[in-house]
């Protein structure tokens, strides 16, 4: 069967594939390279979380504990007393950048599975401000975050949180990020990160310097800030390895689409051949005829 457009229409849209090819190969390099450099910082960001997971025991999991219980049963907690007027705060991180496959469809979709009622929204990420601001009313919106993303630019955001703790306007935060576990597997998680309830695994009769009540203050405050940043970085790694596993997919696509033409083009030009061939015996033929 004829193809439409012909042999030139083959050859020029071989030619745009083939250009697409290496555009996704250049991509796909271009984000290998990201992942290893984000890889190395969400490492260190882990092992540090678990190192402070070592000193003191750590829970967000408050439940239904009250003030009582958790006065009794914990050394610390992070401001576990909030206003009637507190609400909820969701820290909403995806992308700034497309072509990283289902990577924000997936914060979107976890976001509409775990935000209830009318809390605080944080979104960061161009890519997922428009589709989150279909289903809810967004408080603060922040673009190109990532963009040589550092704990010095947490620091801003940290700010603003510790600013909303101690006014008492937030009585629980969620992250909702895409949780890094290697670069073929990444998952959308919604975690709670605060309040932070901390038991010390020293005795009472331990003596601290200044006090134990600010020695474990600034703790939950350092874990807090360390926590935020490794959601962050969770979420920048697992852009790259999912951008680089897209590209990667794109990149076989279009191998695959080369092939495909080729087999096309090679039929067109023989059956262009075979035309020509019966045109010439044709008129081969009539010139006898005449002849005769």
């Amino acid at each position: 069967m004829a193809v439409k457009g012909g042999l030139k229409f083959l050859r020029k849209r071989k030619r745009a594939i083939q250009n697409i090819e290496k555009i996704t190969k250049a991509m796909k390099t271009v984000a290998s390279v990201k992942l290893r450099k984000a890889q190395l910082v969400f490492g260190n960001s882990k092992s540090f979380i678990d190192e402070l997971g070592k000193i003191f025991h750590v829970s967000t999991d408050v439940g239904k504990l009250g003030p009582k219980f958790v006065k009794e049963n914990f050394d610390f907690s992070f401001l576990w007393d909030s206003s009637k007027e507190a609400k909820d705060l969701y820290i909403v991180i995806g992308a700034d950048k497309g072509l990283c496959g289902a990577f924000n469809s997936n914060i979107v979709r976890t976001a509409r599975e775990n935000i209830k009622g009318n809390p605080y929204i944080w979104a960061f990420g161009k890519k997922i401000i428009k589709p989150l601001s279909k289903y809810f009313e967004i408080t603060s919106k922040y673009e190109d975050y990532s963009k040589d993303f550092s704990i010095e630019k947490m620091e801003s955001i940290y700010t603003k949180i510790e600013d909303m703790i101690n006014k008492k306007e937030v009585s629980e935060i969620f992250c909702i990020y895409t949780f890094f576990k290697s670069p073929g597997t990444q998952y959308p998680v919604c975690e709670k990160i605060f309040p932070i309830l901390i038991f010390s695994p020293w005795s009472r009769k331990k003596i601290f310097e200044p006090s134990q009540v600010e020695v474990v203050e600034f703790f939950a405050k350092l874990y807090l800030r360390s926590k935020l940043f490794f959601c962050f970085q969770s979420s920048i790694t697992s852009e790259h390895a999912s951008r680089m596993r897209a590209m990667d997919m794109a990149n076989q696509n279009a191998k695959r689409l080369i092939r495909v033409l080729d087999l096309q083009i090679n039929k067109a030009r023989q059956e262009s051949i075979t035309k020509e061939l019966i045109d010439i015996v044709n008129g081969k033929t009539a010139l006898e005829s005449a002849s005769i």
